[in-house]
């Protein structure tokens, strides 16, 4: 199974125990990815501040013009932020034939032409319906047993096409969890947005939304919290201090990538494989434990 990876921004930076435990789980599921080289930014955090739509879609086209002048290859999209414009863009052009023309002249001012023939898809998808369930269940040499994970999904991972999971009532992340031993537990704020980009601009809007997130987790009885998102991790991890002085609560919740419970499954070291020392609020003592 080959992919194009397409790292985006924040798995060189913030995410980058995200980029650190995916390769080592790819590895070990059989998983071979490429990097799309000389790759450029999806425009999602640009979009936010007002720059032009065809602009993001030529950001974006350039991508997946880059990858199919490489091969045929689907792109994987870890972050959801960049899957969602990727494809959105990629639908966009398919169904748009004079979008495509203009996206395409730009394109040509760098020598390059898209003709649509790439697949974009979220790595929950392809750890879903290519690696499958079961074969991660046969992975897994420590099982995560009694560890109470509440799968955040967001509000981008499946939206706005639900071409692999429902965008009402997803399952398939919690599918994952229960594959690897642990207990995934629901809660209705899981597809709740944690504010995404406008954290910087509306910080007390996105600091209620974070709190409402979190506490729903928690109540419903999650010990840590799991997204495939670098944003959401970041938004959900990193603001807990501030949430706390001014809601009141006491949140000290770990929040992981789905990945970094997957390699700690599949037995890799905690730190070289599974990047668990790279979280602000450390996940070790809980893993560890349900490992035995």
């Amino acid at each position: 199974m080959k992919y194009f990876l397409y790292w985006g921004c924040s798995l060189e930076g913030s995410g980058k125990n995200y980029l650190a435990s995916l390769e080592p789980v790819a590895e070990v599921l059989g998983m071979e990815f490429e990097e799309i080289e000389d790759w450029n930014c999806c425009g999602a955090s640009i979009s936010y501040v007002g720059a032009g739509d065809l602009a993001i879609k030529v950001l974006n086209a350039r991508n997946l013009a880059l990858a199919e002048a490489e091969g045929s290859y689907d792109i994987v999209a870890p972050c959801s932020s960049c899957y969602i414009q990727m494809n959105k863009v990629n639908h966009e052009i398919g169904e748009d034939p004079e979008l495509a023309s203009k996206v395409n002249a730009c394109l040509a001012e760098g020598g390059l032409k898209y003709s649509g023939k790439i697949r974009v898809r979220h790595l929950l998808d392809v750890l879903y319906n290519d690696v499958g369930p079961e074969k991660i269940r046969e992975k897994v040499q420590k099982p995560l047993t009694g560890l109470k994970v509440g799968g955040y999904v967001g509000c981008q991972s499946v939206r706005p096409y639900g071409e692999y999971d429902s965008v009402e009532k997803p399952t398939i992340q919690d599918e994952l969890i229960q594959a690897i031993g642990a207990d995934a537990v629901p809660f209705p704020n899981k597809m709740k947005c944690c504010g995404s980009g406008i954290f910087l601009s509306e910080i007390d809007l996105c600091l209620t939304l974070v709190k409402n997130i979190l506490g729903d987790a928690v109540a419903h009885g999650a010990q840590l919290v799991s997204t495939v998102c670098p944003m959401c991790a970041m938004n959900l991890e990193l603001y807990q201090d501030r949430v706390n002085k001014a809601h009141g609560t006491d949140f000290d919740v770990p929040v992981v990538y789905l990945t970094q419970l997957m390699a700690a499954a599949f037995g890799l070291d905690l730190k070289r494989g599974a990047a668990l020392d790279c979280n602000i609020i450390p996940p070790e003592g809980l893993i560890k434990a349900a490992m035995g």
